[in-house]
């Protein structure tokens, strides 16, 4: 795939590259980057590089084409930032082989920026008010997690014939427990476990086995488990408490709140200018040159 937008030709490797860079980001995150989301990541690819090239030629427009003695001063920042040359393309995986390409990526950067500095301006100071609307506005995004607090009887077999036997024993375990019986009693009975030894106490989702987490947070408080496996043996639960999701408190996020708040407005700003660009814009997707 590749672009000419305002007849200037974007060609696939460009694109290729930033789909590259988009899945490198993922992966580092610890998320799953398998080729199923391959679609996915392309999107993302070739929307940045739409909206960077359409925020380059505004910036051009407006300014003229970006000074090299700039881009020779960022270049010398960014080695310094690293120690020097050796260790600049030791972190980047670039060469000395590379300086157009690099000089060339950083131009781009430069160019974004000084637009972006004179589409957004000076940052405001927001209000108390305006950030209590903002928080109001967004408070899925501010919630306690849920959590939930568990009773837990567990046997480990030893071998293939006594898992067999150990299931059998929690099966009759819970019938015990949804006719009514003491989750404590039975407990000690079938697992001569106390109840010190029984109480998971209070969980979160992500701390705990997944085929646990996926069971408990599923249920209702009170609610009786099935007969559960894992690796560590079998397992009947019991959901003993329950704490929903809430609002955490206004006054210790207001640091968070104001940098979310001119996050979301830089990027409302920037997003409403590519709006009108594009609407008045020559957008082509085209066959790449081999």
């Amino acid at each position: 795939m590749a672009f000419l937008i305002n007849q200037q030709h974007v060609g696939d490797d460009v694109i290729e590259e930033e789909f590259d860079s988009i899945k490198q980001f993922y992966q580092e995150r610890g998320e799953v980057v398998c080729c199923d989301r391959d679609v996915e990541f392309r999107s993302y690819a070739c929307e940045n590089v739409l909206n960077r090239t359409l925020m380059v030629q505004e910036s051009e427009k407006r300014f003229g084409p970006m000074d090299p003695e700039k881009v020779t001063a960022r270049l010398a920042e960014m080695v310094a930032e690293h120690g020097g040359e050796d260790s600049f393309y030791e972190n980047t995986g670039y060469s000395a082989s590379d300086t157009d390409r690099i000089r060339a990526k950083i131009a781009v950067s430069l160019a974004v920026d000084r637009l972006a500095g004179e589409l957004l301006g000076a940052d405001p100071d927001p209000t108390e008010d305006d950030l209590k609307a903002y928080f109001e506005r967004n408070i899925e995004n501010y919630l306690t997690a849920e959590e939930v607090k568990v009773a837990h009887l567990m046997k480990e077999p030893k071998s293939h014939q006594e898992a067999v036997s150990c299931f059998q024993d929690l099966k009759a375990a819970r019938e015990r427990l949804l006719n009514g019986e003491d989750f404590d009693t039975v407990a000690m009975e079938v697992a001569q476990k106390s109840p010190e030894e029984t109480d998971l106490g209070w969980m979160k989702q992500g701390e705990t086995m997944p085929e646990i987490e996926s069971v408990v947070f599923s249920m209702r408080l009170g609610e009786i488990s099935p007969v559960i496996a894992t690796h560590f043996g079998f397992h009947v639960l019991k959901v003993v408490d329950r704490k929903e999701k809430a609002p955490m408190p206004f006054e210790p996020l207001r640091d968070q709140l104001r940098d979310s708040f001119l996050t979301d407005r830089r990027e409302g700003i920037v997003n409403e200018f590519l709006t009108g660009v594009k609407s008045n814009s020559s957008i082509e997707e085209i066959e790449p040159e081999h």
